[in-house]
């Protein structure tokens, strides 16, 4: 099993609680208040992770009236270009987002878009990085956080096995650091039946890196499900309100939503337990009242050898069990048993 990986107050491994990752996107507005007020709703619903996204428009693309530069107008814009610069979170917001984090107990970091954010993003100190789907395949950006040493999560989104083998391979040949995997599908909001969860498995079997889930159908029951199915992390969009204008609201988590996911995480985590099969203490009682045992049918008395007609297995577990190769048939009695009374190991002689 993987170490725990240690990011500032939390931990991130296959025997810890998932490591809940509440992803701010755009729906700071670009209004500082707003920002804060999503990181208070983080802590308050009980995750542990705060994420931004640090880049402009010309950290993604080039303005430009080209074909293939329109977008559907579900995102509120119709290129790129202008998206970008309406979503785009001020730097000058970082600073104040990552101590109010870190005030209220939560991990800051951050998804970096263009190597050349790099001195920015290190300025913060932030113990892990982050590298969406989208630039999954942009191997200078991937080659860039390899040098910071750092742990990266990168999201795998629209990606085949052999462009996450790529993306891994590009990182691991440059950065000891771990590498946490998160599975997504890049669809927003994303069909519950196209997530496809096994997909986890399948790539942590591949690569031998931690797996996780990253978010964006909606509703609780996803990530939770990717808990019980082994995800070390979750990320999700957040919101205060999902009826607010901007490009990521609507398919946004509201906090009563975040706070089922936690929960519910954390119960998932309880009920997976140690992987040893034994009886629980919870299920003590109940094994001694609802398993057989040797109970004699008559009064036996010392010296007798025990036939069928002696006894029967019923319950309660108060003598012999009828699985204990010994057994009670054709044995010698010790001591007498009275009917109605169980055949205990100290009632018969020592098998000859």
């Amino acid at each position: 099993m993987t170490e725990p990986l240690r990011v500032e107050t939390r931990e991130i491994g296959a025997d810890r609680p998932a490591f809940l990752i509440a992803e701010v996107s755009a729906n700071h507005d670009r209004d500082l208040d707003q920002a804060l007020a999503l990181v208070d709703i983080a802590a308050d619903a009980g995750w542990d992770g705060l994420k931004l996204q640090t880049y402009d428009a010309d950290s993604l693309t080039i303005p430009s009236d080209h074909p293939s530069m329109r977008i559907d107008p579900v995102w509120g814009h119709a290129r790129l270009y202008d998206l970008y610069s309406n979503a785009g979170m001020p730097m000058a917001f970082h600073r104040p987002l990552f101590d109010r984090a870190r005030e209220r107990g939560l991990v800051p970091f951050t998804s970096i878009y263009d190597p050349r954010d790099l001195d920015f993003v290190e300025s913060l100190d932030p113990a892990i990085y982050k590298i969406a789907s989208f630039e999954m395949t942009f191997d200078d950006l991937l080659i860039a956080v390899a040098g910071t040493g750092k742990p990266l999560i990168l999201s795998t989104g629209m990606a085949d096995m052999a462009e996450i083998g790529h993306a891994v391979e590009v990182f691991t040949a440059r950065s000891a650091a771990p590498l946490i995997l998160l599975h997504c599908c890049s669809s927003y909001p994303a069909p519950p039946d196209q997530i496809n969860l096994a997909a986890m498995q399948t790539m942590r079997a591949a690569f031998g890196c931690m797996v996780g889930f990253s978010d964006h159908t909606l509703g609780a029951l996803a990530p939770i499900a990717a808990t019980a199915m082994g995800a070390v992390a979750i990320e999700k969009h957040f919101t205060n309100d999902t009826a607010r204008p901007g490009p990521d609201h609507r398919f946004s988590a509201t906090p009563e939503v975040m706070a089922e996911i936690a929960a519910g995480v954390r119960a998932v985590h309880a009920m997976k337990g140690d992987g040893q099969k034994a009886t629980t203490a919870a299920e003590q009682g109940n094994k001694a009242v609802g398993r057989r045992s040797a109970f004699a049918l008559r009064d036996l008395a010392a010296g007798t050898v025990i036939a069928p007609g002696d006894f029967r297995f019923v319950r309660p577990a108060a003598g012999i069990a009828p699985n204990d190769p010994a057994g009670v048939r054709g044995r010698r009695l010790r001591h007498a048993v009275r009917a109605g009374h169980p055949i205990t190991a100290d009632d018969l002689d020592p098998p000859r």
